[in-house]
């Protein structure tokens, strides 16, 4: 699994946010825990300025939350907040489909049938986890064959409330109606079909988002 790094001057900033992010998705780290930068910087060996740079950005793509002078923690995104992002992604989703179908190619349709056929094994047995790693690595080569910075800026903070939100639903989404819409888009891509791409994208609207 890739995880989208800040752009930073210091590696040490793109560590500790590296960590912290996977350790998040991963659930190691689970909503409403609390972040220390003290206790942070100890376990890295290193000052609480970049620490909290760290934790900034993290904040900037809405997984980490904070009240002034009394907590930094795991963000707890509702459904309703889930559902409302997923809303931004499609369409977000639909102007990066628009670019990705002019520069795909045979290696990038190669990956995402590996990211396809990774989700699709994980079904039966219901491996949460696994699953969102391969949907995300999945819509990640998208995101890897986009020029447009803000585009891609805009995407990445979607995507991880996204991931956040996903794994802590009172249910779990259908995942089979997702496997399909990968399917959908995977084909539309073969053909270098632009309006079978977006409408693969836009059928995610159709899947719904269990609240509590």
């Amino acid at each position: 699994m890739t995880v989208d790094s800040p752009v930073t001057s210091s590696p040490v900033v793109g560590m500790v946010y590296d960590h912290l992010l996977t350790s998040i998705h991963d659930g190691s780290l689970q909503p409403g825990d609390r972040l220390s930068d003290g206790r942070i910087a100890e376990e890295f060996d290193v000052s609480r300025t970049p620490v909290r740079e760290a934790l900034q950005r993290l904040r900037d793509i809405g997984v980490v939350e904070a009240s002034a002078n009394r907590f930094t923690r795991v963000a707890v995104v509702s459904p309703r907040q889930t559902i409302d992002a997923m809303a931004v992604w499609v369409a977000l989703c639909s102007a990066l489909v628009r670019e990705a179908v002019q520069r795909v190619d045979d290696d990038m349709i190669e990956r995402m049938e590996q990211h396809h056929r990774a989700f699709v094994s994980r079904l039966p047995v219901q491996d949460f986890q696994g699953l969102a790693d391969a949907n995300f690595d999945f819509y990640a080569e998208l995101r890897a064959a986009s020029r447009n910075e803000a585009l891609l800026r805009s995407l990445t903070g979607v995507v991880h409330m996204i991931r956040l939100g996903s794994l802590h639903l009172p249910e779990a989404i259908n995942l089979e109606q997702l496997a399909g819409w990968q399917s959908a888009l995977l084909e539309a891509l073969r053909a270098r079909d632009l309006d079978g791409a977006l409408a693969a994208v836009d059928g995610l609207r159709g899947i719904r988002i269990p609240q509590a």
